[in-house]
């Protein structure tokens, strides 16, 4: 997907409101994919939310896309991590093929014009770090 432009959607929020990734051309976005069942998830969500907080008056986006199939208890998960960016409900399988979702939690960093300049799978402590530095780069162009 490194290189590619990211493929566009519509999602709904646990807010009730619809964000679309187009809205956010010319913003450097950070797409975390997660799931509830997977341990790594909440680690990535509370190091993402930090990310957030720091970078998001630079012009940083981030968003959190539940890939869980029970939207009620994805919400509910959503709701308690507390994380101050908005968390998408994803309802289909056809974002999941559209990114190759592979393992969660995915992170994907999108720069200004709407193309994948970065990916990871899975998150382990260390990569918070990588993901600041990928973004800085991106916020410089």
């Amino acid at each position: 997907m490194v290189g590619r432009e990211a493929p566009d959607f519509v999602l709904k929020g646990v807010d009730g409101r619809n964000l679309r990734l187009s809205e956010f051309r010319g913003q450097v976005v950070l797409l975390n994919f997660w799931a509830r069942w997977a341990g790594d998830s909440r680690l990535a969500m509370a190091a993402l939310d930090r990310i957030d907080a720091t970078y998001r008056r630079a012009g940083l986006v981030v968003l959190g896309i539940s890939v869980d199939d029970d939207l009620e208890r994805s919400r509910e998960f959503a709701v308690a991590m507390k994380v101050s960016y908005p968390i998408l409900l994803d309802t289909g399988a056809d974002l999941g093929r559209d990114y190759r979702l592979q393992k969660m939690p995915m992170t994907l960093l999108v720069d200004r014009s709407g193309v994948i300049r970065y990916s990871n799978v899975g998150f382990k402590r260390g990569d918070d770090q990588i993901y600041v530095d990928r973004i800085r780069e991106l916020l410089r162009e």
